[in-house]
């Protein structure tokens, strides 16, 4: 069994971005983690994700909770994918309207992770020196991210969950 300080580490590191004149202590973040299994009749079961393993989902969980004196624009929530998993795309949601992106490593000529909407694409140098330009498959990718359609309203929270399976 794994320490789950190497897959959920990164929770510290996720952000959250929104309008430059809007104080951070002013939106209360909170992320949890999740070891989601399943009992014999079918039925989804959490546990928190004190320790995994290879093979185990987890889901993050983010909510965001407006403090201040009015609405805010501009918000994109971002959560990590961590080292060893692979997001599960399809358990990607949100209670509001956003554009869901994907962080990762999509262009050889560009250093460092991009972020690019679904389905992402990726270019691939073979081995001849040719680019092949290929969806990018949820192991490319290194974080996910949600940004907010519309203002998030004072005293209104958002929630936004993510699955990651531990290879």
């Amino acid at each position: 069994m794994v320490s789950c300080y190497k897959y959920i580490a990164k929770i510290a590191s996720f952000a959250v971005v929104f309008a430059p004149t809007v104080a951070f202590a002013e939106l209360e973040s909170q992320i949890t983690a999740f070891v989601v299994t399943t009992d014999a009749t079918g039925v989804e079961q959490y546990a928190p994700a004190d320790q995994v393993k290879p093979g185990q989902m987890i889901e993050y969980r983010i909510r965001h909770t407006n403090t201040f004196d009015n609405a805010i624009s501009g918000v994109a929530v971002t959560g990590p994918v961590p080292e060893g998993g692979e997001l599960v795309v399809e358990r990607s949601t949100s209670d509001v309207a956003a554009t869901l992106e994907v962080s990762g490593e999509f262009d050889p000529d560009r250093p460092g992770e991009e972020w690019s909407t679904l389905p992402a694409q990726r270019i691939v140098v073979q081995a001849d020196g040719s680019r092949l330009i290929e969806t990018a498959k949820p192991e490319h990718f290194t974080a996910v991210r949600w940004i907010l359609s519309n203002s998030m309203p004072q005293d209104v929270s958002v929630n936004h969950a993510y699955r990651v399976l531990i290879k």
